[in-house]
Protein backbone atom coordinates (compact mmCIF):
# COMPACT_ATOMS: atom_id res chain seq x y z
CA UNK A 1 0.00 0.00 0.00
CA UNK A 2 3.09 2.17 0.27
CA UNK A 3 2.92 3.15 -3.90
CA UNK A 4 -0.82 4.37 -2.99
CA UNK A 5 -0.83 8.50 -2.16
CA UNK A 6 -3.89 10.43 -1.45
CA UNK A 7 -3.92 13.97 -3.46
CA UNK A 8 -7.02 14.77 -1.73
CA UNK A 9 -7.88 18.80 -2.49
CA UNK A 10 -4.77 19.55 -3.65
CA UNK A 11 -5.00 22.39 -6.15
CA UNK A 12 -4.28 22.35 -9.64
CA UNK A 13 -0.97 24.10 -10.90
CA UNK A 14 -2.32 27.09 -11.55
CA UNK A 15 -3.56 28.00 -7.90
CA UNK A 16 -0.29 28.22 -6.88
CA UNK A 17 0.63 31.22 -8.54
CA UNK A 18 -1.46 33.59 -6.67
CA UNK A 19 -2.17 33.41 -2.22
CA UNK A 20 -5.49 34.44 -1.90
CA UNK A 21 -6.50 31.99 -5.15
CA UNK A 22 -4.84 29.29 -3.17
CA UNK A 23 -6.65 29.84 -0.22
CA UNK A 24 -9.86 30.29 -2.06
CA UNK A 25 -9.35 27.00 -3.16
CA UNK A 26 -8.61 25.13 -0.03
CA UNK A 27 -12.02 26.50 0.82
CA UNK A 28 -13.70 25.41 -2.38
CA UNK A 29 -12.00 21.95 -1.91
CA UNK A 30 -12.67 21.51 2.08
CA UNK A 31 -15.95 22.86 2.92
CA UNK A 32 -19.42 20.44 2.58
CA UNK A 33 -21.48 22.84 3.51
CA UNK A 34 -20.70 26.53 2.24
CA UNK A 35 -20.50 24.95 -1.13
CA UNK A 36 -23.84 24.95 -1.33
CA UNK A 37 -24.01 28.81 -0.83
CA UNK A 38 -21.21 29.93 -2.81
CA UNK A 39 -22.21 32.44 -6.02
CA UNK A 40 -21.36 31.97 -9.36
CA UNK A 41 -19.57 34.99 -10.94
CA UNK A 42 -20.14 36.00 -14.49
CA UNK A 43 -18.41 38.18 -16.20
CA UNK A 44 -19.70 39.63 -19.84
CA UNK A 45 -19.78 42.74 -21.70
CA UNK A 46 -23.44 42.44 -22.17
CA UNK A 47 -25.90 43.25 -19.27
CA UNK A 48 -28.38 41.15 -20.86
CA UNK A 49 -26.10 37.90 -21.34
CA UNK A 50 -25.39 37.86 -17.38
CA UNK A 51 -28.85 38.28 -16.83
CA UNK A 52 -30.18 35.47 -18.51
CA UNK A 53 -27.18 32.98 -17.19
CA UNK A 54 -27.85 34.21 -13.73
CA UNK A 55 -31.33 33.75 -13.74
CA UNK A 56 -30.67 30.62 -15.33
CA UNK A 57 -28.05 29.23 -12.49
CA UNK A 58 -30.62 30.12 -10.17
CA UNK A 59 -33.31 28.53 -11.62
CA UNK A 60 -31.83 25.32 -12.27
CA UNK A 61 -28.85 25.19 -9.52
CA UNK A 62 -30.39 27.46 -6.77
CA UNK A 63 -27.84 29.59 -6.64
CA UNK A 64 -27.15 33.39 -6.72
CA UNK A 65 -24.40 35.27 -9.05
CA UNK A 66 -22.62 38.14 -9.39
CA UNK A 67 -22.11 39.70 -12.65
CA UNK A 68 -19.20 42.16 -14.07
CA UNK A 69 -18.62 43.46 -17.30
CA UNK A 70 -15.28 44.55 -17.62
CA UNK A 71 -11.66 42.58 -16.87
CA UNK A 72 -11.22 45.52 -14.01
CA UNK A 73 -14.25 44.69 -12.43
CA UNK A 74 -13.32 40.65 -12.29
CA UNK A 75 -9.81 42.05 -10.93
CA UNK A 76 -11.56 44.12 -8.09
CA UNK A 77 -13.95 41.54 -7.12
CA UNK A 78 -11.51 38.34 -7.05
CA UNK A 79 -8.47 40.43 -5.01
CA UNK A 80 -11.58 41.00 -2.12
CA UNK A 81 -11.25 38.76 0.29
CA UNK A 82 -14.39 38.30 1.61
CA UNK A 83 -15.69 37.21 -1.70
CA UNK A 84 -16.02 33.36 -2.52
CA UNK A 85 -17.24 31.95 -5.59
CA UNK A 86 -17.93 28.11 -6.68
CA UNK A 87 -16.98 28.52 -10.18
CA UNK A 88 -16.40 31.62 -12.70
CA UNK A 89 -18.50 31.82 -16.44
CA UNK A 90 -16.42 33.83 -18.40
CA UNK A 91 -17.17 35.67 -21.99
CA UNK A 92 -14.09 36.09 -24.10
CA UNK A 93 -14.50 39.44 -25.77
CA UNK A 94 -14.64 42.51 -23.09
CA UNK A 95 -14.27 45.91 -23.33
CA UNK A 96 -10.73 46.29 -21.53
CA UNK A 97 -9.76 42.29 -22.86
CA UNK A 98 -9.44 40.31 -25.58
CA UNK A 99 -8.79 36.50 -26.24
CA UNK A 100 -8.37 34.67 -23.16
CA UNK A 101 -7.29 36.71 -20.94
CA UNK A 102 -10.55 36.92 -18.83
CA UNK A 103 -10.37 33.09 -18.61
CA UNK A 104 -6.91 33.35 -17.46
CA UNK A 105 -7.59 35.78 -14.40
CA UNK A 106 -10.41 33.72 -12.79
CA UNK A 107 -7.94 30.15 -13.63
CA UNK A 108 -5.10 32.49 -11.81
CA UNK A 109 -7.37 33.42 -8.91
CA UNK A 110 -8.08 29.62 -8.46
CA UNK A 111 -11.44 29.65 -9.91
CA UNK A 112 -13.25 26.79 -11.71
CA UNK A 113 -13.89 28.55 -15.05
CA UNK A 114 -16.30 27.77 -17.66
CA UNK A 115 -16.26 29.84 -20.68
CA UNK A 116 -19.13 30.76 -21.94
CA UNK A 117 -18.44 32.08 -25.83
CA UNK A 118 -20.80 33.54 -29.02
CA UNK A 119 -18.39 32.14 -31.34
CA UNK A 120 -16.39 28.67 -32.01
CA UNK A 121 -13.18 27.78 -34.22
CA UNK A 122 -10.94 24.84 -33.82
CA UNK A 123 -8.28 27.80 -33.28
CA UNK A 124 -10.19 28.84 -30.44
CA UNK A 125 -10.98 25.41 -29.18
CA UNK A 126 -7.00 25.06 -28.62
CA UNK A 127 -6.59 27.89 -27.17
CA UNK A 128 -8.91 27.00 -24.50
CA UNK A 129 -8.03 24.30 -23.46
CA UNK A 130 -4.45 25.07 -23.30
CA UNK A 131 -5.94 26.53 -20.11
CA UNK A 132 -7.49 24.50 -17.11
CA UNK A 133 -10.63 25.43 -17.87
CA UNK A 134 -13.06 23.49 -16.66
CA UNK A 135 -15.31 23.15 -19.80
CA UNK A 136 -16.54 25.74 -22.63
CA UNK A 137 -20.35 26.48 -24.25
CA UNK A 138 -21.54 28.31 -26.94
CA UNK A 139 -23.76 30.80 -26.35
CA UNK A 140 -28.03 29.66 -26.50
CA UNK A 141 -30.14 27.07 -25.01
CA UNK A 142 -27.82 24.10 -25.33
CA UNK A 143 -25.41 26.06 -23.82
CA UNK A 144 -26.91 27.51 -20.92
CA UNK A 145 -27.94 23.96 -19.80
CA UNK A 146 -24.44 22.71 -20.19
CA UNK A 147 -23.12 25.83 -17.74
CA UNK A 148 -25.58 24.63 -15.11
CA UNK A 149 -24.73 20.66 -15.54
CA UNK A 150 -20.87 21.88 -15.45
CA UNK A 151 -21.72 24.08 -12.08
CA UNK A 152 -23.79 21.23 -10.60
CA UNK A 153 -21.01 19.14 -11.39
CA UNK A 154 -18.26 20.73 -10.16
CA UNK A 155 -19.92 20.73 -7.02
CA UNK A 156 -20.41 16.71 -6.66
CA UNK A 157 -16.92 16.13 -7.61
CA UNK A 158 -15.74 17.87 -4.83
CA UNK A 159 -17.10 14.28 -3.35
CA UNK A 160 -16.37 12.23 -6.15
CA UNK A 161 -13.36 9.36 -5.59
CA UNK A 162 -11.56 8.70 -8.47
CA UNK A 163 -8.52 5.98 -8.59
CA UNK A 164 -5.86 6.50 -10.79
CA UNK A 165 -3.15 3.33 -11.55
CA UNK A 166 -0.53 3.39 -13.46
CA UNK A 167 3.03 2.15 -12.98
CA UNK A 168 4.28 5.47 -14.77
CA UNK A 169 4.65 8.05 -12.48
CA UNK A 170 4.54 10.67 -15.43
CA UNK A 171 1.28 9.18 -16.66
CA UNK A 172 -0.26 9.06 -12.90
CA UNK A 173 0.55 12.57 -12.96
CA UNK A 174 -1.03 14.18 -16.06
CA UNK A 175 -4.10 12.46 -15.48
CA UNK A 176 -3.97 13.47 -11.50
CA UNK A 177 -3.41 17.17 -12.67
CA UNK A 178 -6.71 16.65 -15.61
CA UNK A 179 -8.78 15.44 -12.47
CA UNK A 180 -7.85 17.67 -9.99
CA UNK A 181 -8.53 20.60 -12.19
CA UNK A 182 -12.04 19.35 -12.17
CA UNK A 183 -12.19 18.89 -8.57
CA UNK A 184 -12.34 15.40 -8.02
CA UNK A 185 -10.98 13.46 -5.11
CA UNK A 186 -8.02 11.51 -6.60
CA UNK A 187 -5.92 9.11 -4.91
CA UNK A 188 -3.06 7.13 -6.81
CA UNK A 189 -2.01 3.65 -7.21
CA UNK A 190 1.60 2.15 -8.85
CA UNK A 191 -0.09 -1.26 -9.89
CA UNK A 192 -2.72 -3.17 -9.21
CA UNK A 193 -2.45 -4.64 -5.92
CA UNK A 194 -2.09 -1.66 -4.76
CA UNK A 195 -5.48 -0.65 -6.34
CA UNK A 196 -7.33 -3.69 -5.66
CA UNK A 197 -6.35 -2.98 -1.57
CA UNK A 198 -7.37 0.80 -1.70
CA UNK A 199 -11.02 0.16 -3.27
CA UNK A 200 -11.40 -3.00 -0.87
CA UNK A 201 -10.80 -0.35 2.16
CA UNK A 202 -12.22 2.97 0.24
CA UNK A 203 -15.96 1.35 -1.21
CA UNK A 204 -16.73 5.34 -2.00
CA UNK A 205 -14.09 5.09 -4.97
CA UNK A 206 -16.63 5.83 -8.05
CA UNK A 207 -14.08 5.66 -10.69
CA UNK A 208 -11.03 3.42 -11.36
CA UNK A 209 -8.95 5.27 -14.07
CA UNK A 210 -6.15 2.11 -15.05
CA UNK A 211 -3.10 1.41 -17.24
CA UNK A 212 -3.03 -1.68 -19.47
CA UNK A 213 0.34 -2.28 -19.43
CA UNK A 214 1.93 -3.05 -15.67
CA UNK A 215 4.47 -5.24 -14.22
CA UNK A 216 2.88 -8.30 -11.95
CA UNK A 217 -1.54 -7.57 -13.08
CA UNK A 218 -1.93 -5.82 -16.29
CA UNK A 219 -5.17 -3.59 -16.31
CA UNK A 220 -7.54 -6.33 -17.78
CA UNK A 221 -6.75 -8.63 -15.02
CA UNK A 222 -6.94 -5.07 -12.28
CA UNK A 223 -10.72 -4.90 -14.31
CA UNK A 224 -11.25 -8.22 -14.32
CA UNK A 225 -10.50 -8.58 -10.38
CA UNK A 226 -12.38 -5.30 -9.29
CA UNK A 227 -15.54 -6.65 -11.62
CA UNK A 228 -15.68 -9.79 -9.06
CA UNK A 229 -16.48 -7.91 -6.02
CA UNK A 230 -18.08 -4.14 -7.59
CA UNK A 231 -20.50 -4.40 -10.77
CA UNK A 232 -20.66 -1.80 -13.63
CA UNK A 233 -23.89 -0.28 -11.84
CA UNK A 234 -21.43 0.53 -8.44
CA UNK A 235 -18.11 1.43 -10.01
CA UNK A 236 -16.59 2.96 -13.42
CA UNK A 237 -13.75 2.02 -14.56
CA UNK A 238 -11.91 3.71 -17.72
CA UNK A 239 -8.78 1.81 -19.49
CA UNK A 240 -6.36 3.80 -20.65
CA UNK A 241 -3.23 2.31 -22.48
CA UNK A 242 -0.75 3.10 -24.75
CA UNK A 243 -0.29 -0.46 -26.20
CA UNK A 244 -0.29 -0.44 -29.69
CA UNK A 245 -1.70 -4.41 -29.65
CA UNK A 246 -5.26 -4.86 -31.89
CA UNK A 247 -7.75 -5.57 -29.92
CA UNK A 248 -6.59 -4.07 -26.27
CA UNK A 249 -9.97 -1.97 -26.74
CA UNK A 250 -11.94 -5.04 -27.01
CA UNK A 251 -10.12 -7.00 -24.05
CA UNK A 252 -10.83 -4.46 -21.44
CA UNK A 253 -14.37 -3.50 -22.48
CA UNK A 254 -14.84 -7.61 -22.42
CA UNK A 255 -13.69 -7.80 -18.95
CA UNK A 256 -16.32 -4.73 -18.09
CA UNK A 257 -14.40 -1.25 -18.45
CA UNK A 258 -16.77 0.94 -18.67
CA UNK A 259 -14.74 2.48 -21.38
CA UNK A 260 -11.60 2.81 -23.24
CA UNK A 261 -8.85 5.75 -24.98
CA UNK A 262 -5.98 5.78 -25.95
CA UNK A 263 -3.00 7.28 -24.04
CA UNK A 264 -2.38 10.07 -26.50
CA UNK A 265 -5.62 11.74 -25.74
CA UNK A 266 -6.98 15.20 -26.08
CA UNK A 267 -7.80 16.71 -22.77
CA UNK A 268 -11.48 17.40 -23.71
CA UNK A 269 -12.04 13.90 -24.75
CA UNK A 270 -10.55 12.62 -21.41
CA UNK A 271 -13.05 14.38 -19.49
CA UNK A 272 -15.51 13.60 -21.65
CA UNK A 273 -15.43 9.90 -21.26
CA UNK A 274 -14.70 10.48 -17.84
CA UNK A 275 -18.05 11.86 -17.14
CA UNK A 276 -19.84 9.30 -19.81
CA UNK A 277 -18.54 6.40 -17.78
CA UNK A 278 -19.46 8.41 -14.25
CA UNK A 279 -22.90 9.04 -16.00
CA UNK A 280 -23.34 4.65 -16.37
CA UNK A 281 -23.06 4.17 -12.10
CA UNK A 282 -24.99 7.96 -11.34
CA UNK A 283 -27.79 6.94 -13.32
CA UNK A 284 -28.01 3.42 -12.20
CA UNK A 285 -28.17 4.54 -8.44
CA UNK A 286 -30.40 7.04 -9.33
CA UNK A 287 -33.16 4.69 -11.13
CA UNK A 288 -32.31 2.43 -7.83
CA UNK A 289 -32.93 4.75 -5.47
CA UNK A 290 -36.19 5.60 -7.23
CA UNK A 291 -36.99 2.21 -7.34
CA UNK A 292 -36.18 1.30 -3.93
CA UNK A 293 -37.74 4.55 -2.48
CA UNK A 294 -41.23 5.34 -1.51
CA UNK A 295 -42.15 8.13 -2.82
CA UNK A 296 -44.64 9.82 -0.11
CA UNK A 297 -42.59 9.13 2.87
CA UNK A 298 -39.03 8.62 1.72
CA UNK A 299 -38.52 5.43 3.44
CA UNK A 300 -37.18 2.33 1.90
CA UNK A 301 -40.47 0.10 -0.11
CA UNK A 302 -40.99 -2.99 0.15
CA UNK A 303 -39.05 -4.13 -2.97
CA UNK A 304 -36.04 -2.79 -1.35
CA UNK A 305 -36.77 -4.63 1.89
CA UNK A 306 -36.66 -8.52 -0.38
CA UNK A 307 -33.74 -7.07 -1.70
CA UNK A 308 -31.78 -6.89 1.05
CA UNK A 309 -33.44 -8.43 4.44
CA UNK A 310 -33.32 -11.80 3.20
CA UNK A 311 -29.39 -12.45 2.82
CA UNK A 312 -29.08 -10.81 5.94
CA UNK A 313 -31.83 -12.95 7.55
CA UNK A 314 -29.75 -16.54 6.40
CA UNK A 315 -26.68 -14.31 7.48
CA UNK A 316 -27.91 -14.69 11.08
CA UNK A 317 -29.04 -17.85 10.71
CA UNK A 318 -25.90 -18.80 9.92
CA UNK A 319 -24.24 -17.01 13.11
CA UNK A 320 -27.27 -17.79 15.41
CA UNK A 321 -27.31 -14.57 16.13
CA UNK A 322 -30.88 -13.04 16.99
CA UNK A 323 -33.55 -11.72 15.21
CA UNK A 324 -36.10 -9.58 15.40
CA UNK A 325 -39.11 -8.56 12.94
CA UNK A 326 -41.66 -6.04 13.64
CA UNK A 327 -45.14 -5.47 11.62
CA UNK A 328 -46.62 -1.91 12.13
CA UNK A 329 -49.89 -0.51 11.22
CA UNK A 330 -51.40 2.72 11.83
CA UNK A 331 -54.63 2.34 13.72
CA UNK A 332 -57.84 3.40 12.46
CA UNK A 333 -56.17 4.78 8.93
CA UNK A 334 -59.44 4.85 7.18
CA UNK A 335 -61.40 6.94 9.18
CA UNK A 336 -58.13 9.43 9.28
CA UNK A 337 -58.89 9.57 5.11
CA UNK A 338 -63.02 9.92 5.53
CA UNK A 339 -62.52 12.30 7.89
CA UNK A 340 -60.11 14.78 7.08
CA UNK A 341 -59.14 13.62 3.37
CA UNK A 342 -56.31 11.73 2.23
CA UNK A 343 -54.24 14.60 1.87
CA UNK A 344 -54.18 14.88 5.76
CA UNK A 345 -53.63 10.68 5.73
CA UNK A 346 -50.33 11.47 3.77
CA UNK A 347 -49.19 14.25 6.69
CA UNK A 348 -49.94 11.39 9.39
CA UNK A 349 -48.15 8.77 7.43
CA UNK A 350 -44.87 11.18 6.85
CA UNK A 351 -45.70 11.98 10.07
CA UNK A 352 -45.07 8.39 11.43
CA UNK A 353 -42.84 8.00 9.04
CA UNK A 354 -40.60 10.26 10.44
CA UNK A 355 -40.85 9.26 14.35
CA UNK A 356 -40.32 5.49 13.25
CA UNK A 357 -37.30 5.85 10.99
CA UNK A 358 -35.64 8.53 14.31
CA UNK A 359 -36.72 5.32 16.52
CA UNK A 360 -35.76 2.19 14.30
CA UNK A 361 -32.99 3.93 11.62
CA UNK A 362 -30.00 2.96 13.39
CA UNK A 363 -30.98 -0.67 15.00
CA UNK A 364 -33.36 -2.10 11.83
CA UNK A 365 -34.15 -2.12 8.36
CA UNK A 366 -37.46 -0.18 8.25
CA UNK A 367 -39.63 -0.09 5.23
CA UNK A 368 -42.99 1.01 4.04
CA UNK A 369 -44.68 -2.29 2.62
CA UNK A 370 -47.78 -0.10 1.80
CA UNK A 371 -51.04 1.99 2.70
CA UNK A 372 -50.63 2.20 6.75
CA UNK A 373 -48.33 -0.91 7.11
CA UNK A 374 -44.69 -0.75 8.43
CA UNK A 375 -42.04 -3.12 9.00
CA UNK A 376 -38.67 -3.36 10.46
CA UNK A 377 -36.13 -6.31 10.54
CA UNK A 378 -33.10 -6.43 12.66
CA UNK A 379 -30.10 -8.93 14.01
CA UNK A 380 -28.11 -9.39 16.63
CA UNK A 381 -29.75 -6.57 18.30
CA UNK A 382 -29.13 -6.65 22.16
CA UNK A 383 -32.00 -8.80 24.74
CA UNK A 384 -34.69 -6.79 25.15
CA UNK A 385 -33.86 -3.58 22.29
CA UNK A 386 -36.34 -4.34 19.83
CA UNK A 387 -39.14 -4.52 22.43
CA UNK A 388 -38.05 -0.87 24.09
CA UNK A 389 -38.18 0.52 20.07
CA UNK A 390 -41.59 -0.73 20.02
CA UNK A 391 -42.22 0.45 22.61
CA UNK A 392 -40.86 3.70 22.03
CA UNK A 393 -42.81 4.69 18.68
CA UNK A 394 -45.72 3.57 20.31
CA UNK A 395 -45.68 5.83 23.16
CA UNK A 396 -43.80 8.83 21.45
CA UNK A 397 -47.14 8.30 18.58
CA UNK A 398 -49.57 8.51 21.05
CA UNK A 399 -48.29 11.53 22.64
CA UNK A 400 -47.68 13.67 19.66
CA UNK A 401 -50.75 14.09 17.50
CA UNK A 402 -50.89 15.43 14.07
CA UNK A 403 -51.71 19.23 13.87
CA UNK A 404 -53.34 19.13 10.18
CA UNK A 405 -55.26 23.15 8.88
CA UNK A 406 -55.90 23.66 13.02
CA UNK A 407 -57.07 20.67 13.62
CA UNK A 408 -55.34 17.91 15.81
CA UNK A 409 -55.47 14.19 14.31
CA UNK A 410 -54.63 11.85 17.23
CA UNK A 411 -52.33 8.89 16.07
CA UNK A 412 -51.95 5.13 17.27
CA UNK A 413 -50.22 2.64 16.38
CA UNK A 414 -50.34 -1.52 17.26
CA UNK A 415 -47.52 -3.50 16.70
CA UNK A 416 -46.37 -7.14 16.62
CA UNK A 417 -42.95 -8.44 17.15
CA UNK A 418 -41.23 -11.87 16.86
CA UNK A 419 -38.17 -12.85 18.15
CA UNK A 420 -37.68 -16.04 16.80
CA UNK A 421 -36.55 -17.02 13.37
CA UNK A 422 -39.11 -19.67 11.64
CA UNK A 423 -37.68 -21.28 8.24
CA UNK A 424 -37.43 -18.17 6.21
CA UNK A 425 -38.07 -14.55 6.33
CA UNK A 426 -41.71 -15.00 4.96
CA UNK A 427 -42.72 -16.91 7.00
CA UNK A 428 -41.31 -14.70 9.99
CA UNK A 429 -42.90 -12.22 8.86
CA UNK A 430 -45.95 -13.91 8.75
CA UNK A 431 -45.46 -14.46 12.65
CA UNK A 432 -45.42 -11.01 13.36
CA UNK A 433 -48.49 -10.41 11.42
CA UNK A 434 -50.30 -12.51 13.18
CA UNK A 435 -49.26 -10.98 16.11
CA UNK A 436 -50.02 -7.44 14.98
CA UNK A 437 -53.63 -8.77 14.06
CA UNK A 438 -53.76 -9.94 17.67
CA UNK A 439 -52.81 -6.26 19.14
CA UNK A 440 -55.67 -4.99 16.53
CA UNK A 441 -58.12 -7.74 18.17
CA UNK A 442 -57.40 -6.94 21.84
CA UNK A 443 -57.98 -3.03 21.37
CA UNK A 444 -54.99 -1.51 19.30
CA UNK A 445 -52.23 1.07 20.12
CA UNK A 446 -50.27 -1.56 21.68
CA UNK A 447 -47.20 -4.19 21.34
CA UNK A 448 -47.55 -7.66 21.34
CA UNK A 449 -43.86 -9.68 21.26
CA UNK A 450 -43.69 -13.21 20.53
CA UNK A 451 -46.57 -15.55 20.88
CA UNK A 452 -48.41 -14.23 23.98
CA UNK A 453 -49.28 -11.18 25.84
CA UNK A 454 -49.72 -7.86 25.00
CA UNK A 455 -46.94 -5.46 26.54
CA UNK A 456 -48.82 -3.24 28.90
CA UNK A 457 -49.95 0.79 28.25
Amino acid sequence: MGAVTMQTGRPPPSAGRNPSAARRFARLGHSTQDNDSRRVLLIDAFQSTTKVVGREIRNRCGRDSQSVSTLAEAQAVLTREDEEFIAAVVALELSDAKGTESAELTIRFGLPTIVLTSNWTPELRRRIWELDVFDYFVKGRSGLEGVCRAIDRLAKNVHTKVLVVDDSSTYRNIQSRLLHAHHFDVALAAGGHEALAFVKDNPDVLLVVTDYEMPVMNGVELVHRLREKRGPDDLAILAVSGAAMAGTSVEFLKHGASDYIPKQFEKEEFYCRVYNSLAMVENTRAIKRAAYTDALTGLHNRLYFFAHAPAAFAAAGAQNASVAVVMMDVDFFKKVNDTHGHAAGDVVLCHVSHLAQSVFGQHMLLSRFGGEEFCAFGHGLPQGLAETLCEELRATLQARPVSYQGKTIAVTMSLGLTLSADKDLDATINVADTLLYQAKHDGRNRVVVGGGQARPL
